[in-house]
């Protein structure tokens, strides 16, 4: 069991050294599962993700993501674009 607790801790250390060079480490909670959501989604779809799709994958509300998408905007981590298929829809494309 002590080799579990190890190896939670130095994956704990990894993501915090991550964050750190991402300049995340400020974020809150809600804010960290939106980005790893918006990443996660990135790495199957690289023209971008539907804001429903990181609302449904997330877990969190639509008004929370909202939120946090603006926040994330502002920072230049993400751009919002109109989806094309569907105008009432934005897609998240995470800037390189």
């Amino acid at each position: 069991m002590k080799e579990f607790y190890r190896n939670i801790s130095d994956a704990l250390s990894m993501l915090d050294g991550l964050e750190q060079d991402l300049n995340i480490r400020h974020f809150t909670p809600n804010e960290l599962k939106v980005f790893y959501t918006i990443i996660i989604r990135a790495a199957h779809n690289e023209h971008g993700s539907n804001i429903t799709d990181i609302v449904e994958n997330s877990g969190m509300s639509r008004s929370t993501v909202y939120k946090t998408l603006k926040k994330l905007s502002l920072e230049k981590i993400i751009n919002l674009h109109q989806s094309e298929e569907d105008g009432r829809e934005s897609i998240v494309v995470l800037n390189s």
